[in-house]
């Protein structure tokens, strides 16, 4: 690999040398202890790159030296006048003695080393650290899905990733009292409790590196120092995000519930009042319809009533006219019945009789047509009995006849009143067995005149 081309690809990839900088101040806290309890206080930087941290430890008054296998790399330490060697990582652990330093620090260099020489490395630091001593190993973080399944494999020289717990158990498994994991370098505003979480959050959003601080051996007194800054949390996990994510959700699934409970039950709401509106528009719809049916029932029911008032009244009117007339007719009856017994006592009074030829001369003269009518109808009854008569005296009747015969009127007109009468006057007005000439039966001696005032006749006729 040209001795270029990591320096070129660690100055567009790692960041600014500020930026870096401003990272590595998390780690002065756990260092602080350490330059107060060692005056003399070396730290060996694994790995130096282009020496933003060891820069910073000569800044702090620490005694410390890099070392690398990248001339390049070295080139921009020397360039800065930091004390820096070209050497392996192991191979400077191997030369130093026993207890020497009080810091072991390797940024980025766990990632780029077998996994059997880093084992190596970590127990070499043990070694050669002071009671209290740290080890700080700095990598990609593979909990990071992004990271771990994309960032890590953009650098040619990487290995593999190496997940926290395993980092974590091989310093523990070298004999360090305790250790430390640090996540590093996430977005400020996921530490906001109220920002919301989507999926590349999940996804990216867990710190994309970590470091693991381990700690040698001390006496309580010295590692009580240190407890403030191992106590302390650092970064954000794939766990914390992940549960924040499913809170999140489940408070915009409760949230949307809980609209959706309020839209029910504003469109419940609604619906009853618009039902109840309705129920109230029908009832009063209904409460003046039966206001009116009863307002017509009682006009009905009041012209009813005065109409059958009008018919009792009319009734009882009816029923005083009608015993009033009864009381009338019986007055009338009483009077007519009076008046006809008085009639009949006056048509058989002799009165009565005597003045009867007076009275129907009287009426004939009131009617003449009706008198000339009854007149000859009476010359026509007489007529019969004035030829019997005659028939019964021969010389009076020889003398009427001579007479009668002078005058042709005269002869027309009494045969005239002898003419028989029609056949349906005389079915109506005779004795048909006996040809009688008055209504009553003839007896033996009439039939003898009967007989004669024919024979009579008949001559007359010739």
């Amino acid at each position: 690999m040209d001795s270029r081309f990591y320096r070129a690809f660690e100055d567009r990839h790692r960041g600014s040398r500020a930026l870096i900088a401003g990272r590595l101040e998390v780690y002065l806290p756990f260092l602080a202890p350490l330059k107060a309890r060692y005056p003399q206080a070396a730290v060996l930087d694994l790995g130096c790159g282009r020496g933003e941290w060891l820069e910073m430890l000569v800044r702090e008054g620490y005694d410390a030296i890099g070392v690398d296998l990248d001339e390049g790399m070295l080139e921009a330490c020397r360039e800065l006048g930091l004390p820096v060697r070209t050497d392996d990582a192991l191979n400077a652990l191997r030369q130093l003695p026993d207890a020497s330093l009080v810091a072991v620090s390797g940024f980025h260099i766990a990632e780029h080393i077998p996994f059997s020489v880093l084992e190596e490395v970590v127990g070499e630091a043990m070694r050669v650290l002071q009671p209290g001593g740290l080890l700080i190993l700095e990598t990609p973080n593979a909990e990071n899905v992004v990271v771990g399944t994309n960032n890590f494999f953009v650098d040619p020289t990487h290995d593999r990733p190496i997940p926290h717990l395993l980092l974590s158990f091989l310093t523990e498994f070298k004999g360090f009292a305790r250790s430390k994991v640090l996540r590093l370098q996430e977005a400020p505003d996921l530490h906001e409790p109220e920002r919301k979480l989507g999926v590349m959050d999940i996804l990216a959003g867990t710190s994309p590196d970590y470091a693991v601080i381990a700690q040698k051996h001390a006496n309580a007194e010295v590692l009580s120092t240190f407890d403030a800054a191992f106590e302390q949390d650092y970064g954000v996990s794939l766990d914390q995000l992940a549960s924040r994510y499913d809170q999140t959700l489940e408070n915009r699934i409760s949230n949307i519930e809980n609209q959706m409970a309020s839209d029910v039950r504003e469109i419940l709401s609604s619906l009853q009042a618009e039902q109840t509106q309705r129920l109230q528009a029908l009832e009063a719809a209904f409460e003046r319809e039966r206001t009116m049916l009863e307002d017509d029932f009682q006009r009905q029911r009041d012209l009813t009533q005065r109409n059958l008032e009008q018919v009792l009244q009319r009734a009882e009117q009816l029923q005083a006219e009608m015993n009033q007339s009864l009381s009338n007719a019986h007055h009338w009856y009483l009077r007519a019945t009076s008046l006809e017994h008085q009639l009949d006592a006056l048509q058989r009074s002799t009165a009565w009789r005597i003045t009867a030829p007076v009275r129907s001369l009287a009426h004939l003269v009131r009617h003449p047509a009706q008198a000339k009518a009854v007149l000859w109808q009476g010359l026509r009854r007489a007529a019969p009995h004035a030829r019997l008569w005659l028939a019964q005296r021969p010389r009076i009747e020889s003398k009427v006849l001579s007479t009668v015969q002078r005058s042709p009127w005269l002869t027309a007109k009494l045969r005239i009143l002898l003419r028989p009468e029609p056949a349906s006057v005389t079915a109506a007005t005779s004795d048909l067995p006996h040809g009688v000439i008055d209504h009553a039966p003839l007896t033996p001696r009439g039939r003898e005149i009967e007989s004669a005032l024919r024979q009579a006749m008949m001559k007359g006729n010739n």
